[in-house]
């Protein structure tokens, strides 16, 4: 789906992540599916989350939605 295919209602910008520049834009956006009284579906948001890189060199996520706050890990194969 792509960002026009959205309407967001309700809520507000996802807080800025901790170490995160001011302004910077998270990477993708969390939203939630729901219902107007019309039958409409309607896309609120709720989170977002932003790409990193570890001091090592590995990717990952943190995913924000009110004050949670998680890391997400690409599911990779463990070596043997």
């Amino acid at each position: 789906m792509a960002d026009e295919d959205f309407e967001e209602v309700g809520g507000s910008e996802p807080q800025q992540q901790e170490g995160q520049g001011a302004g910077r834009r998270p990477d993708l956006r969390i939203v939630q599916p729901i219902t107007d009284k019309d039958g409409k579906t309607i896309f609120k948001g709720v989170g977002a989350m932003w790409k990193s890189v570890s001091k090592n060199g590995n990717e990952f996520y943190t995913l924000k939605i009110g004050e949670l706050k998680l890391l997400v890990f690409p599911n990779t194969p463990r070596d043997q």
